[in-house]
């Protein structure tokens, strides 16, 4: 924050057991501070109300980058303030190797917490699921070919009491909010924080896109519900589409089939053969086998050839 008088602020933990920082060594991320959902403003309100009434409780978390900087990962909106209002906090100082392990611990925190809405519990734990299976490379799709050992998706599920297809649904619903934010970052917040409305099924369903290009910038709530609707006729046209091709496919299986049971279905010459070689065949029998079956099957097969030849003579009444 500009022309902020620096102040000394007490260090509560610390990996390098330093006692304490100066304010002004305090550095905001911009992407450290969007990662987590902001508080609405009533929330902001009561927030604020309580660190006036009863100073600011809760340590700040602080992480030590290599290049010394004291990076904020956790408290942006008690640091906001008690910077505003000259109240006093204290810090704590983690040390993480990358930015992707601070963020971890920001959606472990979050999990930790007892005030999140059905909402962001189901988003924050969706991120978590995407970056662990990410970290875990193949292991997962070789676990679901028969290998044994415990799914991404089932090791959450135990930690957070609930069916490994809740988490997979909530790996959904974060993989489309976060395609929301990349064009409407506001209604991300407006969503997790309960200010927009919106069908869970339908941001699960933005994130089943392949190419995101062909939905474009999500406007708002209803662009949603619209932009929903559009996906689920495309699938089910496709789906239809799918039968209605694997129909034909029987079809054509069926004909070929009856082709070689039924010589109606077969060419005017392939029956013509086929009925030769029945009437040679039934002939052959009768006089090896003494069989009048077998003749009287061959008079049959002449009727039939007769019919292919010249066609069914019909008699006049």
């Amino acid at each position: 924050m500009e022309n902020q008088v620096s102040t000394e602020l007490p260090v509560i933990d610390s990996y390098d057991g330093r006692s304490n920082i100066h304010s002004e060594e305090i550095v905001i991320k911009k992407e450290l501070q969007d990662f987590i959902t902001p508080l609405s403003d009533d929330s902001k309100e009561q927030l604020e109300e309580n660190i006036k009434l009863n100073g600011c409780l809760d340590p700040l978390t602080l992480w030590h980058q290599e290049n010394d900087d004291l990076v904020l990962v956790d408290g942006h909106n008690r640091y906001d303030i008690c910077t505003r209002n000259d109240i006093s906090f204290r810090v704590r100082i983690l040390k993480f190797t990358n930015i992707d392990e601070a963020k971890d611990w920001m959606i472990n925190h979050q999990l930790g917490r007892r005030n999140l809405n059905p909402d962001q519990l189901s988003y924050f734990r969706g991120l978590k699921y995407e970056r662990m299976k990410k970290k875990r490379g193949g292991y997962d799709k070789v676990l679901s070919s028969g290998q044994s050992g415990d799914k991404t998706s089932e090791i959450l599920a135990r930690e957070f009491n609930v069916s490994d297809r809740t988490i997979l649904r909530d790996a959904e619903f974060a993989k489309g909010i976060e395609f929301i934010a990349k064009t409407n970052p506001g209604l991300k917040n407006d969503i997790l924080l309960g200010r927009v409305k919106v069908k869970k099924s339908d941001v699960q369903l933005l994130a089943q896109v392949k190419n995101p290009k062909e939905i474009g910038k999500i406007k708002n709530e209803a662009d949603i519900f619209n932009k929903a609707q559009n996906i689920r006729r495309s699938k089910k046209a496709q789906k239809n589409q799918a039968d209605e091709q694997m129909g034909q496919e029987h079809m054509d299986e069926a004909v070929e089939y009856l082709k070689i049971k039924e010589p109606v279905f077969s060419t005017k010459e392939d029956r013509i053969m086929r009925i030769k070689g029945n009437i040679i065949s039934s002939i052959n029998k009768s006089i090896q086998k003494q069989d009048k079956k077998s003749l009287k099957n061959a008079k049959g097969y002449l009727k039939k050839l007769e019919d292919e030849l010249f066609g069914k003579v019909k008699l006049s009444s």
